[in-house]
């Protein structure tokens, strides 16, 4: 057992279109972040811009609970951009990040939190991804298409279940604004030298709210991004023998 009681957590949630969900997320949140009973934490709901509720929702969510804030989008600005806010606006020690979606189960959060001694970074990898046979066969190609270019090797890079080690985000300027952005974050944690730790965790089926991850602009600007910054990590592998 280890003693959390050292440990300060920032817990984010990127929300879209999830007034009937946010609300399911945050409070098992909290739930399970007590239980933890840690030295501090905070949650923060980055809510992008959504056309439904979620703003409402997410307002009185902070209303109800003391360590609950809210960060809006005045409009949408993608999946990308509201990562980097969560991760900029974290102020513990470590953060961890899911959608909020409802498409994990945060008991696994405590599975984490007890590899923080271990490992600066737990990526949670999708054991059987809950979705469309073409969405399962995009994620695919795309993770294959990283190993050849940037021969990374992760089960499920994009999987949005991940803890890290706050002070990265002190070190790295994140560019990316759409799915390319966890990969840049693990290709340049690679290059700083921090250790990663690998853990299955169990893929909801989606009941309520909008997924927009796979439509056809979001993965092109995610293939353009992945060429784009195939030139600058060449020349940081480079810089760094």
């Amino acid at each position: 057992m280890i003693d959390t009681s050292q440990i300060s957590l920032s817990v984010f949630f990127p929300a879209y279109y999830d007034e009937k969900n946010i609300d399911k997320v945050v409070t098992k949140a909290v739930e399970v972040v007590e239980s933890l009973k840690l030295k501090d934490y905070e949650i923060i709901i980055i809510e992008d811009g959504s056309p439904d509720k979620t703003g409402e929702v997410a307002d009185a969510l902070a209303e109800k609970f003391s360590k609950v804030r809210v960060i809006h989008h005045p409009k949408n600005l993608g999946y990308g951009a509201t990562l980097r806010d969560g991760f900029i606006n974290a102020k513990m020690d470590y953060v961890f990040y899911t959608d909020g979606d409802n498409q994990f189960d945060l008991e696994e959060l405590k599975k984490f939190v007890a590899l923080i001694p271990f490992s600066d970074i737990v990526v949670g990898y999708r054991k059987h991804k809950q979705y469309s046979l073409y969405r399962k066969f995009t994620s695919l190609c795309y993770n294959y298409l990283l190993r050849l270019i940037f021969d990374i090797h992760y089960w499920d890079i994009d999987c949005a279940f991940k803890l890290f080690k706050a002070d990265l985000f002190k070190k790295i300027e994140i560019k990316s604004i759409d799915a390319f952005i966890d990969a840049e974050i693990m290709l340049k944690a690679k290059l700083l030298g921090y250790t990663t730790t690998e853990l299955g965790v169990m893929h909801l089926p989606r009941v309520d709210g909008i997924s927009t991850g796979a439509r056809p602009s979001v993965i092109l600007r995610t293939i353009r991004e992945v060429f784009d910054y195939r030139k600058e990590y060449k020349k940081q592998i480079t810089n760094n023998k």
